[in-house]
């Protein structure tokens, strides 16, 4: 018993947005919305998660700490650092408009982004001590969570 470890990010990212999908199911409500687009958005988040797994692989089984021994630059890690978290918060965002759920979608904003967004700032920092300058310099040309915009020179 002494060797269990809780990957304290890691729990409160999975209780979070849990949460958010209990909260979005039990308190719908009248938001002016075509159900079709919140189902493809939906379905557009499943395929990005698919995507991000593809490249991640046995990375995805992880902690929060990392536990492959290359630093992933490719594919949807050429636009961001934190594809996976992303497709969560898309993917937690969808089913707050399947169920038109506003409580869920100011749920997620309120409180399952921010999760999100600690888990990966802990996760750059475990990556940083990894990966030092490699880390550095893919840190600087990537976004975080979402594509850097560069004005054009």
């Amino acid at each position: 018993m002494d060797n269990l470890k809780v990957d304290i990010p890691s729990l409160i990212m999975v209780i979070t947005f849990t949460g958010n999908i209990i909260i979005s199911y039990f308190f719908p409500s009248n938001i002016l919305l075509h159900i079709r687009f919140a189902e493809a958005l939906l379905f557009l988040g499943f395929v990005f998660f698919i995507y991000v797994i593809f490249y991640l692989r046995e990375g995805f089984f992880g902690e929060t700490e990392p536990i492959i021994d290359h630093l992933i630059v490719e594919g949807p890690y050429g636009f961001c650092r934190h594809p996976l978290y992303l497709s969560f918060i898309i993917i937690v965002l969808s089913i707050d408009l399947v169920f038109r759920s506003l409580i869920g979608i100011l749920y997620t904003f309120i409180i399952s982004i921010p999760s999100a967004i600690y888990r990966a700032k802990i996760e750059d920092k475990l990556l940083r001590e990894k990966f030092g300058e490699k880390w550095d310099n893919y840190a600087e040309q990537v976004g975080f969570l979402l594509p850097k915009i560069r004005a054009k020179k």
